[in-house]
């Protein structure tokens, strides 16, 4: 039976920093970088910011959560032969 490689340390780090980053992102100081009303096909560059931001943290967390979690490996549907008692 093979055992599921133990996640990396550095795996688990990243899969907290990214809260934090996504948190840091959000805050004022950085959206105050795009209040200028500045627009992009009619749109405030805000709206841009905050929805690209967050969706690039989804994506992230979902690539994340699917290195941290390995599928189990398939079990067989029929039992092992086993030798007459």
């Amino acid at each position: 039976m093979n055992a599921p490689a133990p996640v990396s340390a550095r795996l688990h780090d990243v899969a907290v920093l990214l809260p934090c980053v996504g948190l840091l992102l959000l805050m004022p100081p950085f959206i105050g970088l795009f209040s200028p009303r500045l627009t992009l096909l009619g749109i405030p560059l805000l709206v841009f910011y905050v929805f690209g931001v967050w969706a690039v943290l989804i994506v992230l967390t979902a690539v994340l959560a699917r290195r941290l979690d390995p599928p189990e490996p398939a079990r067989d549907a029929d039992p092992p032969d086993l030798p007459p008692a």
